[in-house]
């Protein structure tokens, strides 16, 4: 192609912004050498760069996203490509999925859900995490459904983008969302028997990664009202279990549109309740300061309990939902890394099942958001945990340095009880193999609704055995009902929604982080601040990356 006026065409060159201020002021090339660059060394002058860091002291932004990369994790994956053969044979998959319809990032992707998938459940940890032992399903269901693959690669760049804190990552996370509500949007406009496990599939996915309150409120009410219109032919679906539990789901009315109107103020007894929290979590940090332990996260963990005690009225929904972001991010992050660090030390488990406690006991700070889904989650963790300690402590002779992990827990699993309770779900019989606390020295100041149903978590079979759990006949269903599949309380259509641009966007757990984004918890005192953020900026959720702005 000839170049202006005819001449020779002009040589590619590549553009770049990191050149020095006095060659940007003379619109001349820069070569970036560091700390003194060729222009300014030529004109004899001093170069903007000598006031700046050591280049391993300046921020330097990845030029490609941080997947965590090892030696043994490309020749695994190389293999694979290869071979065709699935590196995880453990987590029965058949068909697996085929290497030669995806990139070698979207491969790295797959392989570390799925390595950490294989990982907790080789050492039998996938109970106490809230969405590992459901990767094999949705990579079966991913084979055939691109837009749940999607949601599923989104989810796994989500937790690398959390662990590398790498924007670049989240970015690639954003993206592979933005493909799955887009893909979910046009198979509910084809709804079917035949699709309704990819549907249900993938909005779980995208709920989980939701920390928007209209994006989170639109995908919750929308996978509640899939289950709904599955009921026909739920015991033909592969989430079969899981379609049997729908009081996983908010029951509540339809939550106050986003910077709608004051919510009530907190009552007495629920503020209560967090202050025992609290005394229980300085219970655990006692226990693991005399054992040497790191505190850290007990910490983080009893400073956000003292924010969430500043709820007001003055809060809105929307609010109320961001203050619970950084517990929800907790959730889903944190058992995988203590798990993998740990191997499930009983001071590990201790402490996650403090956070998911937690999680129970701030539920009725904020009923009006749903939280009892994100306790819901939190009930078979706890209980699994519960269990482990207890096999741990009978197998062994007596250790007094054991016993008091297993004393630990009489909080937790008595905060299960009651969260039960609250939620009208049942109290299923304990077993020979599940620890039997004394008389609990936590009272209850209100009774609450006995109304049986299914136990929230997962299959019942995880928590107790299916004898103990009792059903109830499902509601009969009017024949003037509104289709299942219209229930976007604002736009009348699920997932009729933007993909996210900015703050306030749809975005993921990974950009939760604790200290940042709109809501900062302090750690002296009890200080607690909301403010508005308008604009990404350098210290912002994504590092000052701007997301582009997708329709669909």
């Amino acid at each position: 192609m000839a170049g202006p006026g005819g001449g020779p065409p002009r040589r590619s060159h590549t553009k770049s912004r990191k050149g020095c201020e006095t060659c940007k002021r003379r619109h001349i090339r820069c070569d970036e050498n560091f700390p003194q660059c060729r222009n300014c060394t030529k004109h004899n002058c001093r170069c903007p760069y000598m006031d700046m860091p050591a280049q391993e002291e300046r921020a330097v932004t990845p030029e490609k996203a941080d997947l965590l990369w090892t030696p043994e994790i490309e020749a695994e994956i190389e293999r694979w490509q290869q071979t065709g053969s699935f590196p995880f044979p453990d987590l029965y998959i058949y068909p697996a999925p085929s290497p030669q319809f995806f990139s070698f990032e979207d491969l790295r992707l797959i392989h570390h859900v799925a390595s950490v998938s294989s990982e907790l459940g080789i050492h039998d940890a996938s109970n106490f995490t809230i969405w590992t032992r459901q990767v094999p399903l949705f990579l079966k269901i991913g084979i055939d459904y691109d837009f749940v693959m999607h949601a599923l690669l989104a989810l796994s760049a989500t937790h690398l983008a959390w662990l590398t804190d790498c924007p670049l990552t989240a970015n690639m996370a954003y993206e592979h969302r933005g493909i799955a509500l887009k893909g979910l949007h046009e198979a509910i406009g084809a709804f079917s028997r035949q699709n309704s496990d990819a549907v249900l599939a993938a909005s779980l996915l995208l709920s989980w990664q939701a920390t928007d309150w209209r994006g989170w409120t639109q995908l919750m009410h929308g996978t509640s009202s899939v289950i709904d219109a599955m009921q026909p032919w739920k015991n033909e679906s592969q989430f079969g279990d899981f379609i049997a539990e729908q009081s996983t789901f908010p029951t509540a009315p339809p939550s106050p549109a986003p910077g709608g109107k004051k919510l009530s103020n907190p009552r007495k007894q629920d503020l209560e309740a967090l202050q025992r929290a609290y005394a229980q979590l300085q219970k655990v940090e006692v226990h693991l300061k005399e054992n040497n332990e790191d505190v850290k996260a007990i910490q983080q963990l009893m400073t956000f309990v003292r924010g969430v005690r500043k709820v007001s009225p003055s809060h809105t929904a929307a609010q109320r939902f961001e203050m619970l972001n950084p517990l929800r991010a907790w959730l889903f992050w944190l058992p995988v890394m203590f798990l993998q660090q740990t191997r499930g030390s009983p001071s590990a488990l201790i402490i996650l099942a403090h956070y998911y406690t937690v999680a129970l006991v701030v539920e009725p700070l904020f009923p009006e958001v749903g939280a009892a889904y994100f306790g819901s989650l939190s009930l078979g963790p706890i209980e699994e945990i519960a269990r482990r300690l207890f096999s741990i402590n009978v197998s062994q002779t007596y250790d007094a340095d054991m016993q008091t992990p297993l004393n630990l827990m009489e909080y937790p699993i008595d905060m299960v009880s009651k969260f039960r309770g609250r939620m009208g779900w049942i109290q299923p019989e304990r077993t020979a193999s599940f620890p039997t606390f004394g008389g609990s020295s936590y009272t209850m100041e209100e009774s609450y609704p006995t109304t049986l149903s299914f136990s929230p978590y997962g299959n019942p079979a995880f928590t107790y055995s299916q004898e103990h759990v009792m059903s109830l006949a499902p509601d009969p269903v009017s024949a003037t009902a509104i289709s299942p599949l219209t229930l976007d309380p604002y736009t009348n259509n699920y997932l009729g929604i933007p993909s996210p641009s900015g703050f306030g966007g749809y975005h993921s757990p990974a950009s939760s982080n604790f200290g940042e984004g709109s809501i900062v918890y302090s750690d002296h005192g009890d200080d607690f601040a909301l403010y508005e953020q308008y604009e990404q900026g350098p210290g912002s959720n994504f590092g000052g990356f701007v997301l582009p702005t997708v329709w669909i």
